[in-house]
């Protein structure tokens, strides 16, 4: 008889759950940028009311600030059946409408002193634990963003994302304490999904770019127990993925862990071949040549997968070295090329110079940075004078990286200090 009424009660009690968890419907967290220009302003909030004005009964929706992590308001949709009407919903909610609109109104555009230069700047990493922490009531969230891929914090310009650079994987496996990137918190986005909206897809400087943005977001929300459920340009489509309850975004990421904390500079659009895919040359470099070499570009490549081998290059003394944690310089700019595989682990890395050199003071330099090798690393050290391309085999005979260790004294010096570092003369690379 106690075995039959226990059931009776746990039958209830699950009946009784059930329609609670239907008598509300889904928890959704809209988030926006305060950096748009007033007409995309406009625009991104009259397809947010549509979209708001048309969810399903029981939905609630909490808007936020998604820069300044601030909570702008809550939308909300009665289960009875006569709030089911657009306008009817608008002023059950005019107090959060009435707060989107002086949201939308004082919005500016990007750039300045202490504001971001990226168009729909938001804080992406904090802005999905804060709504995670903050507006996650039931089991499961969605968390919406009406803004920028592209992180921009000008308090932060290290891990800025503003001119076409994008985290390592190693940013994923670092503490929150050494990187905003940081995805160390297995469970901080646990029941998650994350629908990115970035309204142009101008803001990426290319297809391959957008790939390695929209893998870093990927991995970054999955590593935290969420899921990304959607990554585009056009807010129709996102909103209609949204009501749709389309499934994740189906991938083959997979994070490489590494403790490299680089931003990745993508290789520019080609317009001439690649320094890795042009004939070598046997003519040789006359003197005028040597002492003043124009269109000067480095580029490396080797054969161990699992290795991260970094290249150095110093133009001229006491002038900057280009290398994977300074992108540019006045005299040039560094890197990765991925021409053989879509996944960012060990890219060709690539300087090339637009200033006249002599190659007689070019300081260039190999590090073995992480990584196995037991017998060594094999490679091939390139060097492109005025569309002359020369190349020279490279062996670093170190079975495991130093992490960069000793590599800018080394650069200072010309001297290397360690057995994971090369110092080359440019000038043997052209058989000189």
């Amino acid at each position: 008889m106690k075995n039959f009424r226990d059931l009776i009660v746990s039958t209830v009690f699950g009946i009784i759950l059930f329609m609670v968890s239907n008598a509300h419907g889904r928890d959704l967290v809209a988030a926006m940028s305060p950096y748009l220009e007033p007409a995309a302003a406009k625009k991104q909030n009259s397809a947010l009311l549509r979209f708001l004005t048309h969810l399903e009964p029981g939905d609630r929706v909490t808007l936020v600030d998604g820069y300044h992590l601030k909570k702008i308001g809550e939308f909300n949709i009665p289960t009875d059946a006569k709030y089911s009407h657009p306008k009817v919903r608008m002023t059950m909610n005019k107090e959060t409408v009435g707060a989107l609109m002086h949201f939308r109104k004082n919005t500016m555009a990007p750039g300045g002193d202490n504001h971001p230069s990226v168009t729909g700047a938001v804080q992406l990493p904090q802005l999905l634990r804060y709504a995670a922490n903050n507006f996650k009531h039931a089991d499961k969230l969605d968390v919406i963003v009406l803004g920028s891929p592209l992180v921009d914090d000008p308090r932060s310009k290290s891990t800025s994302m503003a001119t076409g650079l994008f985290p390592s994987d190693g940013h994923l496996f670092a503490p929150q304490s050494a990187t905003p990137y940081s995805a160390s918190n297995a469970n901080s986005l646990s029941g998650v999904t994350v629908h990115i909206g970035y309204g142009n897809e101008g803001i990426m400087n290319s297809d391959q770019h957008r790939f390695f943005v929209k893998r870093f977001w990927t991995l970054f929300v999955e590593q935290q127990g969420g899921k990304l459920g959607s990554f585009v340009g056009d807010l129709p489509t996102l909103f209609e993925r949204i009501n749709k309850r389309s499934p994740p975004l189906a991938h083959d990421f997979v994070p490489v862990a590494g403790s490299k904390l680089e931003m990745i500079q993508l290789a520019p659009e080609e317009t001439v071949q690649s320094i890795y895919d042009r004939p070598i040359s046997t003519s040789p470099l006359s003197q005028s040549e040597i002492q003043r070499a124009s269109q000067v570009e480095i580029g490396i490549s080797w054969t161990c997968a699992t290795c991260d081998i970094d290249l150095y290059a110093q133009p001229m003394p006491n002038s900057q070295t280009l290398f994977w944690a300074q992108t540019a310089s006045p005299q040039g700019r560094y890197w990765k090329d991925y021409r053989n595989s879509p996944e960012p682990t060990n890219g060709f890395e690539t300087i090339a110079f637009h200033v006249p050199l002599d190659l007689r003071v070019l300081r260039i330099a190999l590090n073995f940075y992480e990584g196995e090798a037991p017998e060594g690393v094999v490679g091939e050290i390139r060097l492109s004078i005025n569309g002359k391309t020369y190349a020279t085999d490279f062996l670093i005979p170190a079975t495991t990286g130093n992490k960069g260790e000793g590599m800018m004294q080394a650069m200072g010096s010309g001297q290397a200090a360690a057995k994971q570092s090369l110092m080359i003369d440019p000038l043997e690379i052209v058989k000189l």
